[in-house]
């Protein structure tokens, strides 16, 4: 079985797709940084800044058409401005484990590259007919199959590692090295107000989001081998990728929803108490996702392993 995945991870590997994918990661992950560095520069009274922001989020959450999820924001932001004036605990000088922490977004950017991959593990195989090749080795159609899961499930975790890496170095390179130690302001799960290590939010909120990567790569692949199309998973993933972000936003108003994976697939609302509903919890949106990666895999497993191939 190892040496089924070392095969397929080579596959992965040797080609220039995945190569501009992963230069592509950098170079966005690099600009993201930059764009960061230039737009947020150390106040030189922070109370002053803080009040502004105070004011800033007052007057924000006066706007009557403002959607549950950026009100929900607009009000953490307010109760922690107002915490650290109360308190006299000013924000952390810029360092790259904050910095990190704002770019949540860029998980999705992997999740799309990751798709892009894993849509072409089974498909591209019928494609370029070399999957009758396959199953003519001494090796069973479950482990022809799950070594291509591993293999491209691997990928993406790599290329999660690769975006933490390089927006840590590129941070480090502007903020400086930045100590393990600093601490920040955030919402517990009751929505109290504790001081917490950053640099450990920062490792939470990204290895987390291991769960909804592989998620994503789970359907993409799953798609891949049912339909044995490569655009077809590719575009019905990212369709389902971008739709399901704003059911994230319905879920507040239709609780059944929150049992859909979407609803569960940004694990940084969590970091932020941001969750698409107040009973919904870390730990209840990996069970969720966990299911459908359980459910799409063993469909990917009985189609594969029914299908006629002719030899």
């Amino acid at each position: 079985m190892r040496g089924l995945v070392v095969n397929e991870s080579m596959k992965i590997y040797s080609r220039k797709l995945t190569w501009i994918l992963i230069l592509l990661l950098f170079a966005i992950t690099i600009g993201a940084s930059v764009l960061g560095k230039i737009n947020n520069t150390d106040p030189q009274d922070w109370r002053t800044e803080t009040t502004q922001l105070v004011q800033h989020y007052e007057e924000r959450l006066k706007i009557t058409e403002l959607s549950p999820m950026l009100r929900a924001d607009a009000e953490n932001k307010l109760k922690i401005a107002e915490y650290r004036l109360e308190n006299n605990i000013p924000a952390p000088s810029n360092n790259p484990w904050s910095a990190l922490l704002t770019f949540s977004g860029l998980v999705e950017m992997v999740m799309v590259f990751a798709i892009v991959i894993a849509a072409d593990m089974v498909a591209g195989e019928y494609t370029a007919g070399t999957m009758k090749l396959l199953l003519i080795r001494p090796h069973s159609r479950t482990k022809i199959l799950f070594s291509k899961y591993i293999a491209v499930s691997l990928f993406a975790v790599v290329m999660l590692a690769l975006l933490v890496a390089c927006g840590y170095a590129t941070n480090a390179l502007l903020y400086g090295g930045g100590g393990t130690r600093t601490t920040d302001l955030f919402l517990n799960q009751q929505g109290q107000i504790v001081q917490q290590n950053v640099m450990m939010q920062v490792i939470k909120m990204y290895g987390l989001s291991i769960f909804p990567v592989i998620g994503y790569v789970t359907l993409a692949f799953a798609i891949s081998t049912v339909l044995r199309n490569s655009a077809l998973a590719v575009g019905i993933s990212l369709f389902i990728m971008i739709a399901g972000n704003s059911m994230i936003e319905a879920t507040a108003k239709m609780e059944w929803l929150k049992y859909l994976p979407f609803a569960n697939s940004d694990i940084s609302l969590y970091i932020f108490h941001l969750p698409a509903r107040p009973e919904m919890t870390v730990g209840f949106s990996i069970f969720v996702l966990l299911v459908y990666i359980f459910t799409l895999t063993l469909m990917s497993w009985t189609v594969f392993k029914k299908r006629d191939v002719s030899i």
